[in-house]
């Protein structure tokens, strides 16, 4: 019988020379699905000097694993990462609501089925539970900086900013008086959960959808953290 496995999503942040280093920490830990992106550090020099990031240039790396895998892994990137120590990166994990038949069955295989069985019993809702929260505000291109100041002056730490194009429907935009911009930058900002509602309404008001920067924000809840002693939390 196969037991329905609670997944996370892993998501570490680290500088770009650690990418290998964190993509080999992934495979040795059983993880074989693993995307990555390169992104920048919080957008302005003067931010980057205050949170005494020495490095600018951030590798993004995704991977879903089985909840029972992440003590083993948060382990395993401590270690190999020295995320214990001030400016090295973070990690952070979020669950995973559903996926794909293909992808649940790679990931059943690492552990045994009475695991499995026991981590669908551990399973509950965390999403009211959550200490922190990650933020993924998408702006027209060249609006990080905004973003960045709004979100600190509301308690924020620190962003990574990814580059990326919108695939949409022009028509859709044009309806609802969106510029067709294709350029845009999303900041992922992971921010404490009692400071969210500050932070969300502070980038709403100055780079929301009706701005000049066209901002969406969304929240995702998360429930494991590391390596955020530093208070630079991206």
């Amino acid at each position: 019988m196969m037991y329905k496995s609670a997944i996370r999503m892993v998501v570490v942040i680290v500088s770009h020379k650690d990418m290998e280093k964190a993509h080999s920490i992934f495979t040795a830990q059983n993880a074989p699905i693993q995307y990555s992106c390169i992104g920048e550090g919080t957008a302005t020099n003067e931010i980057l000097d205050f949170l005494g990031l020495g490095v600018s240039e951030k590798a993004l790396l995704f991977c879903p694993v089985l909840k029972t895998q992440v003590p083993d892994l948060f382990k395993a990137l401590t270690k190999g990462l020295n995320l214990h120590k001030p400016n090295r990166g973070c990690a952070f994990t979020f669950p995973i609501s559903g996926a794909s038949s293909y992808i649940t069955k790679i990931l059943a295989s690492k552990i045994p089925e009475a695991d499995q069985k026991h981590d669908e019993r551990e399973e509950s809702p965390m999403i009211h539970e959550a200490k922190h929260s990650l933020l993924i505000v998408t702006i027209n291109q060249g609006f990080s900086e905004e973003v960045m100041t709004a979100a600190t002056a509301a308690g924020a730490a620190g962003g990574t900013v990814v580059h990326a194009r919108r695939l949409d429907s022009q028509e859709t935009m044009k309806k609802w008086g969106i510029s067709i911009q294709p350029e845009k930058e999303m900041v992922y900002i992971l921010v404490e959960q009692d400071k969210k509602t500050a932070i969300m309404k502070a980038i709403s008001e100055q780079c929301g959808l009706l701005s000049e920067a066209q901002g969406i924000l969304l929240s995702i809840p998360v429930d494991g953290v590391l390596g955020l002693n530093t208070n630079t939390l991206l």
